[in-house]
């Protein structure tokens, strides 16, 4: 009589043990990587949308310095207090350099707009006296852009406003602009 054998399952059950564990290990590595791949895309998408909204919070700043400014020009009755301190500047002064931190760091090249949005530090301007317009020129009326028709001499303004957002790091906004006012 002759034996037969038989394969025996619990050798090849014995044989394969570790290659579960290894696959699923290799899975959990994907895994894993996958997610702190997507968590770094999400901390950056956060960051570029909080710089997004400091930017803003800095122009919406120095813009409503700007309007503050065209409220003061409006206001003014002559030009004697355009003597180059308290942030008004008159034509022959030479005017501060906006890029220069001393600017808007040094109180007598500035003044510090009232409004404040909740930015790190109050929007400042300064206004220069820049030219007058005679009024039978027409410079103004480009196009019929503008109420200058001839009716009286323009006096037109250079305003320069920063802002900033919301941290001491964070964005800065500097707006120039013309404004003109027949006194």
């Amino acid at each position: 009589m002759q034996f037969v054998r038989k394969p025996n399952r619990l050798s090849n059950a014995y044989q394969q043990r570790g290659a579960v564990l290894i696959v699923s290990l290799v899975i959990l590595l994907i895994i894993t990587m996958l997610a702190v791949g997507g968590m770094q895309n999400t901390i950056l998408e956060e960051k570029m949308a909080g710089n997004s909204s400091d930017r803003n919070l800095a122009f919406q700043s120095s813009e409503s310095a700007v309007r503050e400014a065209e409220v003061f020009i409006e206001g003014i009755v002559s030009l004697g207090n355009f003597d180059g301190s308290a942030g008004l500047h008159n034509r022959t002064d030479i005017e501060p350099s906006f890029y220069d931190g001393i600017t808007w760091n040094d109180a007598s090249n500035h003044v510090v707009a009232a409004t404040d949005f909740g930015s790190y530090d109050s929007p400042r301007y300064y206004i220069k006296h820049f030219t007058t317009v005679t009024g039978t020129e027409g410079s103004l009326n480009m196009s019929g852009y503008g109420d200058n028709k001839g009716t009286g001499d323009v006096t037109i303004f250079r305003i320069t406003a920063r802002g900033t957002g919301a941290s001491s790091d964070s964005a800065e906004v500097i707006l120039r602009t013309q404004y003109g006012r027949i006194f």
